[in-house]
Order: C-alpha cells, then sequence, then structure tokens
C-alpha cells in the first residue's frame, strides 16, 4: 500500500506495506520518524547527485561552489573546504536558519549568508546551487548581461540573466545585493564569483544555472561567427506571458518578503547590455574588430 505526503515542502511517496522495517537502525513505525528521515535522507542524496554534476561539468575548480535545500526548519547543505567532487553522503551538514551548525562533518562553508539572504528574501525558494561556470562566470567579469535569444530559455529564466553589482565576499552588501537582485530574477552572475541560482528543488536551481553557462557558451560561439540575432520586443512579450502562464517568474510568487530596511537607502546596480565603463567598452569594440578580421580570413 502507497501513501503520498508532503515533507520539507516535497511530496514523496511511502510504501506502508514496509514501514515496520529499519532504516540504519531506526524504527520506522513512527509516521513522523519516517517522513522527516526519509526526506533529509533523500535530499542529502540530492546534495551529493548535484554536487558530482558541478564537478563532471567543469563547473567549478579546488573547493568552489556550494548547495544548500530547507528540509523544515534546517538546512542541509555542502561543508567548507571539500572538492564538489568529493562530497559524500556522510559529510552534508545540517544547519538552523541562522547558519549554525546541528549536526555533521566539516564546517559551514563562508557564503553561507548568501544562501541565508535567498531563503529570506523569498519564501517560494526551497534550495540554492552557486558555482563558477567558466563561460558565464567570465562573461561577469566583463559585466556583460545574457539576453536570451532562445524562446525556451525565456520561459524557463527570463528575458535577462543580469549581471548584479560587484562587492567583496563576506560583506554584508553581498548579502543585500542577493535578496534585492532575487525580486525580479531566479538566477543572475556576480562578478569574480559565478553564478548564483535558486529553486523550488535543487534540481530545479542547478538546471538553471546549468542554462545560463549553456547560453553563455552559445553567445561566445556565436559572436565568434558574426552578430546573434535578437528576439523582437513583441516575441519576448508573448514568451514572458508564457512564462508568467506556467507560474514562473519572480513576478508570480506570492510570498515574495519584500525589503522593508531603511537603513540603507543605496540602491543596487543590475548591469545593462553595455557596461558604463567607457575603457572596458573600448577592449570590447577591440575584440569584436580583431574576431572579424579573423573570421573574415
Amino acid at each position: 500500500m502507497f501513501t503520498q505526503t508532503k515533507v520539507c515542502g516535497y511530496e514523496i511517496i511511502i510504501n506502508t506495506t514496509y514501514s515496520t522495517k529499519r532504516l540504519k537502525g531506526i524504527s520506522l513505525n513512527s509516521k513522523t520518524l519516517l517522513d522527516s528521515k526519509i526526506a533529509k535522507y533523500n535530499l542529502t542524496n540530492e546534495i551529493v547527485k548535484y554536487c558530482q554534476k558541478l564537478d563532471q561539468k567543469g563547473f567549478g575548480a579546488n573547493h568552489d561552489g556550494n548547495i544548500s535545500v530547507k528540509c523544515g526548519s534546517e538546512l542541509l547543505a555542502t561543508p567548507t573546504a571539500v572538492s564538489k567532487g568529493n562530497v559524500i553522503a556522510d559529510i552534508v551538514i545540517t544547519l538552523d536558519m541562522q547558519g549554525n551548525k546541528i549536526s555533521g562533518v566539516g564546517k559551514s562553508f563562508s557564503e553561507i549568508k548568501l544562501h541565508l539572504a535567498a531563503y529570506q528574501a523569498r519564501a517560494d525558494v526551497k534550495a540554492v546551487v552557486h558555482a563558477h561556470p567558466p563561460f558565464a562566470t567570465a562573461r561577469g567579469l566583463l559585466h556583460f548581461p545574457i539576453k536570451p535569444a532562445l524562446p525556451e530559455a525565456i520561459i524557463s529564466i527570463g528575458d535577462i540573466v543580469p549581471v548584479v553589482a560587484f562587492s567583496i565576499p563576506g560583506t554584508p552588501k553581498n548579502e543585500a545585493v542577493v535578496a534585492e537582485s532575487l525580486k525580479e530574477v531566479d538566477v543572475f552572475m556576480i562578478p569574480g564569483n559565478g553564478v548564483f541560482a535558486v529553486g523550488d528543488s535543487i534540481e530545479q536551481a542547478y538546471l538553471r544555472l546549468e542554462l545560463v553557462e549553456h547560453l553563455a557558451k552559445m553567445d561566445y560561439y556565436a559572436r565568434t561567427m558574426g552578430t546573434p540575432m535578437e528576439l523582437a520586443n513583441e516575441d519576448i512579450a508573448g514568451l514572458l506571458k508564457k512564462r508568467a502562464a506556467a507560474g514562473l517568474g519572480t513576478k508570480n510568487v506570492a510570498n515574495i518578503v519584500m525589503e522593508t530596511k531603511t537603513t540603507s537607502t543605496q540602491s543596487i546596480e543590475i548591469a545593462s547590455s553595455k557596461t558604463e565603463d567607457p575603457q572596458l567598452n573600448a577592449i570590447k569594440d577591440l575584440i569584436a574588430a580583431e574576431l572579424r578580421k579573423i573570421i573574415g580570413n
């Protein structure tokens, strides 16, 4: 006999025929205990699965990147100073919603406050994936946002993947940048710090990050061949309507927690399609000219 229930915000199916069996020595007769143990077990293995994907895709080097996911009133997260390819279930740590460690091997990663800012900014966020995929990270260094020309991409992640304002990692401004940016988008590039994606599951957050890297790579290749096409405004508007109809996009999230603090009046600037820095613009123009010469030969 099977029953469906919701645990930690996730739908799970339990085979009640075997509910008296044991999982790692813990009696599963208690439905509450069963639910929490299964949910934590499944989410821990999801973290391991997507850490392996980050590693296999080359979305980080050394100890780059981190993943966290909500499980009830707690967070499960990758520990610091561990290559994503070496993450196993036994070293995934449990934190409270203030980032304090409850259990697990190792310490919390230094940028956990960025994840906490995401969870505090939007009630719909259940997971965060932060990594350094090379094409998108390079693009962030140029303050060069992505304007997708693929219709499917606009439905998935919107009509722009911005580059947010730069701030030194570990400073309070970083947290403010994350909270402010998530009012508009689900994924964005951070200058010098990769791509930050949120979702209602680890899978959704990962796929958003993966799509950003895919778009950055395609745009790079397209620009070596010529001038990429752009979608017409009316086409973009139609795609955004489809996105809204699918329940996607921050404008369709009912429980966005709006920032009410007035201690800082400094706005968070999301870079436009071309940076204001004239020197950087000149460099971009020179690169484009050289590429056209190469292609023309």
